[in-house]
């Protein structure tokens, strides 16, 4: 017979267990109800790994960034905890207009998303490319845990076919701390799969 206080002890750690699997669903169906929505471009992504299930790698054209060529800040290592502004004034997907190792103040029709660097590449730009990234060109991956979207099952080579052809984008919905949740895939502009908020 199991004494009073190891019984309350497991009551405890059950009813502690519920409540943060509870916060987390809660936590992500706020974010995806209230969440600030911007559209991304989708770029091809290679190579794939078929062995992880039916979902489809994105990544976008805020994944690689040139701080050189945008505003913001210019110094970044792996790992790095990153803020992205991005442009939503634009009709189509938002567009990158700085990265900021502190998070910049949110102003109307821009959004600012978080994320980590992934990796640093530094090169040389073309000399005489009046547009190319100042020398040294610094290059950033970042990771906006964004980047894997479940779909249902026999689907995703078709929706990657259809990314590799830059037919589709998402609708992200972002968070007042720049956290980021998938709230739509767009295939040809239009709203193929929704994520449910619960």
């Amino acid at each position: 017979m199991m004494r009073p206080g190891i019984l309350l002890r497991l009551l405890i750690v059950l009813v502690l267990q519920t409540a943060a699997l509870g916060w987390m669903v809660l936590d992500r169906a706020e974010l995806l109800r209230s969440g600030t929505e911007v559209t991304l471009a989708v770029v091809p992504v290679d190579p794939r790994d078929l062995f992880r299930g039916d979902f489809v790698q994105l990544d976008y054209d805020i994944t690689t960034l040139r701080p050189g060529m945008i505003g913001g800040d210019t110094e970044f290592s792996e790992n790095d905890h990153v803020w992205v502004a991005l442009d939503t004034s634009l009709s189509g997907p938002a567009q990158p207009i700085g990265i900021f190792r502190h998070r910049p103040p949110t102003l109307p029709e821009r959004a600012v998303i978080q994320g980590r660097v992934r990796s640093v590449y530094e090169g040389s730009s073309p000399v005489d490319d009046p547009d190319a990234c100042p020398s040294p060109c610094r290059t950033l991956r970042v990771d906006y845990g964004i980047e894997q979207y479940f779909v249902p099952e026999g689907e995703g080579r078709n929706i990657e076919n259809l990314r590799d052809d830059s037919r589709v984008n998402v609708v992200v919905a972002i968070g007042g701390k720049g956290e980021a949740a998938i709230k739509k895939l767009l295939i040809d502009g239009v709203e193929r799969y929704e994520e449910p908020l619960f």
